[in-house]
């Protein structure tokens, strides 16, 4: 008949040991077996002692890289544990590299590094989520900065309210930026109150309406800030928040 035998440690039995003052870790663990059994035939009762040496160690991905014969020396699989322990935060780390590069994954001490790497500076004013979001998008802010398209991105990664790029109409967007555009006065092709108006305009000049979709969504101080920090600094602007949505009115 053959037995098996099971030992289960805990989870943190090398990293958090539950010691008294002065006292070490039990590694190697030197037992008996005691089996009565029954012979058959006779029936006598009979007694076999063994010696049981139960040694603990933590797991090692080393010793697969040396021969059998070495993998059963315990003193070779301490050894190599050394270096196990030295080598291999670095190994985990080149093979997670990715992780760390990544804006939405990152450690938040590495958002600082990534932010200068891009170029975009970090304002306290956004959360940690938002700042992984913008760091993320920069290069794209970049190319389509003083634009609708960029400015209209901008306000969707802070406020996280839709683009709608499926929706044609302008003034039907939750993020509205329109042009004021006109031809100026062209004789006998302008109405005077529909494409023209007496006095001139103000060129140059685009209107941002922005309609939340729950309570204290936007920051009015801070959607200027983004206005005033992406349109061309000759351009002029109005922005109208809309709590009609946010109000069921």
């Amino acid at each position: 008949m053959d037995v098996v035998l099971y030992f289960q440690l805990p989870a943190d039995f090398f990293e958090n040991p539950a010691l008294a003052t002065g006292q070490s870790l039990v590694l190697d663990y030197h037992s008996r077996i005691h089996v009565n059994y029954t012979e058959e035939g006779t029936g006598r009762q009979l007694v076999e002692t063994a010696g049981l040496n139960l040694y603990v160690r933590p797991r090692s991905l080393y010793q697969k890289f040396v021969p059998a014969l070495y993998r059963e020396v315990d003193f070779i699989g301490r050894f190599l544990k050394i270096f196990e322990q030295a080598f291999e935060p670095a190994v985990q780390t080149l093979d997670v590299l990715w992780a760390y590069l990544d804006p939405m994954t990152a450690p938040q001490t590495l958002l600082p590094f990534l932010a200068h790497w891009v170029a975009w500076p970090i304002d306290r004013r956004w959360t940690i989520e938002r700042q992984r979001y913008l760091i993320r998008s920069a290069v794209e802010l970049y190319r389509w900065r003083g634009t609708r398209r960029g400015l209209r991105l901008y306000i969707h990664l802070y406020t996280d309210l839709p683009l709608d790029e499926h929706i044609t109409r302008e003034v039907d967007k939750h993020i509205c930026i329109e042009e004021i555009r006109g031809e100026g006065f062209v004789l006998g092709n302008t109405r005077l109150g529909e494409d023209a108006m007496i006095g001139g305009g103000r060129p140059y000049h685009f209107i941002v309406r922005l309609r939340p979709q729950r309570p204290n969504q936007v920051d009015e101080q801070l959607v200027r800030h983004i206005i005033e920090q992406e349109k061309p600094a000759f351009c002029t602007y109005e922005l109208y928040v809309d709590e009609s949505l946010v109000n069921g009115h």
